[in-house]
């Protein structure tokens, strides 16, 4: 296909693939390493309430409720503002972020 063609593609599926896409590959990064690439480059990482690794089921939760979190106005963030730095992603997923040890 001609990269002229890509105008004609239904943009809905694409957009859907591509957001899926995008929470799969945050998920992973999240679940193998508590950390994505912009975690890296922030210092900080995501680890279970005990400190440990984050179990596949837990990062995949996170990320989808991420995005919930994001939705009215940003205000599932606000908890990353308080004392526990926890946002309420964190709170539902029962993980945390921390500084990442170099």
């Amino acid at each position: 296909m001609p990269i002229t063609g890509a105008a004609d593609l239904p943009w809905p599926p694409l957009a859907a693939f591509l957001l899926l896409f995008d929470l799969a590959a945050i998920a992973t990064l999240t679940a193998l390493g508590g950390q994505t690439l912009g975690k890296m480059a922030a210092g900080i990482r995501v680890v279970g309430l005990d400190g440990g690794p984050v179990p596949v089921s837990r990062a995949v939760a996170r990320t989808v409720l991420s995005v919930l979190s994001a939705l009215p106005a940003g205000l599932g963030f606000v908890g990353s503002l308080a004392r526990s730095r926890r946002a309420g992603h964190d709170w539902l997923a029962g993980t945390r972020v921390v500084r990442a040890v170099p």
